[in-house]
């Protein structure tokens, strides 16, 4: 399996932010255009891996805020108390994350400071000054670009000049101020980068421009990256935390137990990190409720598995595992989602994910019931051999579930 770890983390990190980023059918575009502004404005200052850091800071400086009820956009536009103290930890939660990501840590530490200002007045550090990185005073002032412009469907450059003003010598310098605006007045750049509909060929213009990160050779960075991805995923909702890591882990000992090849079991590792990921799309309210859903939430949470397949083939290098995560609520009797695939038209990996996931949510705590025992969990899937999962499979994995807490 040759894949290339540099162009697959890039694509991953799109990913991951196109899909943090959609609100219903509504795309924000909030991480995207601040990816933009900050390389932008940037760009004549700094060399080639100091604006690099910046492009992936916008991109990924809110990857923290996923398990708000709202978009982090709804928060930053109405500035009041109670959204500034619920704001206040997703730098660091984010930087925590992001530096575990191999050759992310510069990265991380703009994250980190991109809501500090220079009066101090900022968070999580009250940092002031120059004791801010030039690149977050860029990520700060382009972030604030982006919410004037969220505000807004049309506002003129002067408009945006007159109302961001206030914030000069207090969110960021005016010399800033004054280099991020003669940048937008440029190249008819603000026409383009307000135009919501041009920000999709923009971003790929600056991602381009900016190159990918430099992974370092003989390490797991794909799957490094994955599982940092996947806790993203599961802050989504706080009753699934460690849903995907430990649903990898499951199918990654079952792959093994079956003696699978060993680009089959990484893949199918990788499948379970991903498996989940379309759920940064179903509403937190949905994923909360403590009762039954109706027939429209039941419907808007079987969308995430097709959704994870659209969002894993966004990324060429990962499409051979776009069917396997995706395909792990097929039914082996063909009742499942979300193609109602049957036996073996379900690729192998998805029916252990099956088996996988229906055993650590049956063994974890949820919103509507309380976690079954390992005992019980595996009687339930052995029951539905044949109908929900393959027997065959069942048959091989069941006793590595039952082994799991002698």
């Amino acid at each position: 399996m040759q894949i290339n770890p540099d162009k697959t983390i890039n694509e991953l990190f799109a990913a991951l932010s196109y899909i943090i980023e959609i609100v219903g059918s509504k795309n924000i575009y909030h991480a995207w255009r601040t990816a933009i502004l900050s390389t932008r404005i940037a760009k004549d200052a700094l060399g080639a891996e100091e604006i690099k850091n910046i492009f992936y800071a916008g991109l990924l400086n809110d990857a923290g805020a996923v398990g708000f009820t709202h978009h982090i956009v709804y928060y930053l536009k109405r500035n009041d108390d109670t959204s500034r103290s619920l704001l206040l930890s997703h730098p660091i939660i984010t930087a925590q994350l992001i530096s575990t990501i191999p050759n992310m840590a510069s990265c991380a530490k703009l994250i980190l400071d991109h809501h500090e200002h220079i009066n101090g007045t900022g968070y999580p550090r009250a940092k002031a000054q120059e004791d801010i990185p030039y690149g977050s005073q860029v990520a700060r002032i382009a972030d604030s670009i982006d919410i004037a412009l969220q505000g807004s469907r049309s506002l003129s450059l002067n408009e945006l000049k007159q109302k961001l003003t206030l914030n000069t010598e207090k969110e960021y310098s005016r010399e800033l101020f004054n280099h991020a605006f003669e940048v937008l007045n440029k190249d008819n750049f603000y026409n383009r980068v307000s135009d919501i509909n041009q920000i999709p060929r923009l971003f790929k213009e600056t991602q381009d421009y900016v190159g990918t990160i430099n992974i370092p050779s003989k390490i797991d960075a794909i799957g490094t990256t994955l599982e940092t991805i996947a806790q993203i995923v599961d802050m989504k909702h706080p009753y699934t935390s460690g849903h995907s890591l430990r649903v990898a882990r499951y199918a990654l000992s079952c792959a093994l137990a079956m003696n699978l090849e060993h680009d089959d079991i990484t893949l199918l590792r990788w499948a379970g990190l991903l498996h989940d990921i379309g759920k940064l799309n179903v509403e937190r309210k949905i994923l909360d409720k403590p009762g039954k859903l109706t027939d429209r939430e039941f419907n808007a949470v079987k969308k995430h598995a097709d959704l994870t397949r659209r969002i894993i083939e966004l990324v060429p290098s990962m499409k051979d595992i776009a069917l396997i995560a995706s395909g792990h609520h097929e039914h082996f009797d063909g009742s499942g989602y979300p193609l109602g695939l049957k036996n073996g038209m379900i690729p192998l990996g998805a029916r252990l994910l099956a088996i996988c996931d229906a055993f650590d949510a049956m063994t974890s705590n949820r919103p509507y019931r309380k976690p079954l025992s390992p005992e019980a969990a595996c009687k339930e899937i052995e029951r539905n051999s044949g109908t929900q999962f393959d027997p065959e499979a069942v048959r091989q994995t069941l006793p590595i579930f039952q082994n799991l807490y002698l």
